[in-house]
């Protein structure tokens, strides 16, 4: 009767927990909401608030200012510079690092502010796209004079580069976990780099007594 009673108990207990789960729906983009953060892998709110910090950093640089003043007196007013998107380093404990999440978001601000444009036929983001439109020029399907020319791509000026970096500190029951977001603007024709920016996100865990 006893051994009855507790299976009964136990099993009062498991569906108990099992209907604890709950769904919520949120915006992840909304860094005040989507707090939770894992010591083995970047989270969506840790590549949100870097890119947008970083892209506010750049488009109020000076001398990434100073960069487009001399290259709009070079080139016309109306001209502007073409950045490529390079490889972002993944320094992190996750091999499977999605780096894109950090690099659209600044590319899109970019490309939004009116200052540059960004290219998909160099840098990281390089398909075959553009040489596959190209040779639709031996499918007679296609109306020739509707078929992009060779020669017509634009290089880039500029270039997006840098890391994601991670440090990890164990001391005890408490881990403390360091993220840091390295990017560079360089100009391609020199080499030089007109804008440098890190942004480091920290936080800290402390594990139950009981290992929860």
């Amino acid at each position: 009767m006893k051994k009855i009673i507790i299976e009964s108990c136990l099993a009062a207990v498991s569906l108990g927990m099992a209907g604890c789960a709950s769904l919520e729906l949120f915006d992840p983009s909304d860094t005040t909401r989507n707090t939770v953060r894992s010591a083995s892998t970047v989270s969506h709110a840790e590549y949100v608030q870097a890119a947008r910090a970083a892209a506010q950093d750049a488009l109020s640089s000076p001398t990434l200012t100073r960069f487009l003043r001399k290259y709009n007196q070079t080139h016309g007013k109306d001209d502007i510079p073409i950045i490529q998107i390079a490889e972002i380093v993944n320094d992190t404990d996750d091999p499977d690092l999605n780096q894109k999440l950090i690099t659209d978001e600044i590319g899109r601000a970019l490309l939004n502010s009116g200052l540059m444009e960004v290219t998909m036929a160099a840098g990281a983001d390089v398909r075959s796209t553009f040489a596959d439109a190209r040779d639709l020029k031996h499918d007679k399907n296609f109306n020739q004079t509707t078929i992009a020319k060779k020669g017509t791509l634009e290089a880039p000026s500029l270039s997006l580069e840098g890391a994601i970096i991670s440090n990890k500190v164990k001391d005890g029951r408490k881990t403390v976990v360091v993220r840091s977001f390295n990017l560079k603007i360089a100009d391609i024709e020199t080499g030089k780099v007109i804008w440098t920016y890190n942004k480091s996100l920290g936080f800290g865990k402390t594990e139950g007594a009981i290992g929860w």
